[in-house]
């Protein structure tokens, strides 16, 4: 069950990290699912780097946008630290590549699933926290995020992006309704793979909508584009 060493020193690289504990390495990408005895998953280490991850991210907006306001900065915060995020950043970085995972998940993708990357990522967080320390784990995260806020030297300017993030702001709105999360699932496929058009169901706030894209991030960005407009036609 050992990691593949190709793909951890990838990562190594890609972090400017070195991993000096293999084994709780190993442990960060253990998914539950994988049920053989003795073998820890990685919950404990998730729940640990949820909040190293979320404090890196605060410190680092708070040091670029000295003159944001609270909630400005708690806008920002949510949107670089959301499910959507985190598995964007463990697909960057290859994270699925690297789980280990019982033949559930396995048959039914786990690797690609939003929840299941982001946890292990979280995860990620939480070993480099143990194993360097709190400044490796915030130029880490520098690394990582600081490119997420672009060209911004105003936190308006990230703001503005966040505002054209079709896909975080409605997952905003419905963690504010305290509604589960939006669902975003392939409905269909056409063309050849270099001119493939993918069609994507979302559902959230009991409301479903559908988009089409060059690429299914694209098409999953136009149907929460549809479903934030059937909520304003809607809420008027």
């Amino acid at each position: 069950m050992a990691l593949d060493a190709r793909l951890v020193k990838e990562l190594e690289a890609a972090l400017d990290c070195r991993f000096t504990d293999r084994d709780l390495l190993e442990q960060a990408f253990v998914h539950p699912s994988l049920d053989t005895a003795g073998s820890a998953n990685y919950q404990r280490l998730e729940f640990l780097g949820d909040e190293v991850a979320g404090l890196a991210v605060s410190t680092l907006l708070y040091r670029r946008f000295p003159d944001a306001e609270e909630g400005q900065l708690s806008r920002a915060r949510a949107y670089l630290t959301n499910e959507g995020s985190f598995a964007d950043i463990a697909r960057t970085l290859g994270l699925g590549e690297l789980l280990i995972l019982g033949k559930g998940e396995e048959k039914t993708a786990g690797r690609e699933k939003d929840s299941i990357l982001a946890d292990v990522f979280e995860s990620l967080m939480a070993v480099i926290f143990l194993s360097n320390g709190w400044e490796t784990a915030l130029k880490v995260a520098e690394r990582i995020f600081i490119p997420r806020f672009g060209a911004a030297t105003e936190v308006e300017g990230l703001l503005r992006h966040i505002d054209q993030d079709h896909k975080s702001h409605l997952q905003e709105l419905a963690q504010e309704a305290g509604q589960p999360l939006p669902s975003y699932t392939l409905a269909g496929k056409q063309g050849p793979d270099h001119e493939s058009l993918f069609t994507v169901e979302c559902r959230a706030l009991g409301l479903t909508a559908e988009g089409t894209g060059r690429n299914r991030k694209a098409a999953e960005q136009e149907a929460a584009r549809h479903l934030l407009a059937l909520l304003k036609e809607r809420d008027r």
